[in-house]
């Protein structure tokens, strides 16, 4: 069924993000309807280019009040995955990272160990370590090369 008078109540990064907020609304008994970045300017081999077209999600004007809850927690748990804004100490706790292109070290939220992420003081790619590589001994692998 087709909105008589439709708001914009979300802007999504990504179609899919934007899909999964529908989707929430949907379950919740609110009519809901997308406009996915699907523009031209957009696209290129691999898919969409961010930031040309924000995907937006739409509901009748009267049930913007009912709406609102329901993107605050979806937004909330998308927080929680990517581990920001929790109260938990594990998320609150920070990896150091040494890049091997300057030799700055710099700090991580602990949820970024294990990841390859960019340094912020030279632009290289540096391994931000996870609690399992700092115990790994170097020099048993090193004595198995030579």
């Amino acid at each position: 069924m087709a909105l008589k008078d439709p708001v914009a109540v979300y802007n999504a990064a990504k179609n899919t993000e934007a899909q999964n907020v529908c989707f929430a609304l949907q379950q919740s008994g609110i009519e809901a309807h997308i406009i996915e970045d699907m523009s031209p300017g957009g696209m290129w081999a691999f898919g969409t280019l961010p930031e040309i077209h924000k995907p937006q999600v739409f509901v009748e004007r009267g049930d913007v009040d009912r709406a609102v809850p329901i993107i605050e927690e979806f937004e909330q748990t998308q927080r929680k995955r990517r581990g920001e804004g929790s109260d938990d100490a594990a998320v609150s706790e920070t990896v150091e990272a040494e890049c091997e292109g300057c030799g700055q070290r710099t700090e991580f939220p602990a949820a970024k160990s294990g990841t390859v992420e960019t340094c912020p003081h030279c632009g290289e790619y540096l391994d931000v370590a996870g609690d399992d590589d700092d115990d790994f001994d170097w020099s048993d692998e090193e004595a198995a090369v030579e």
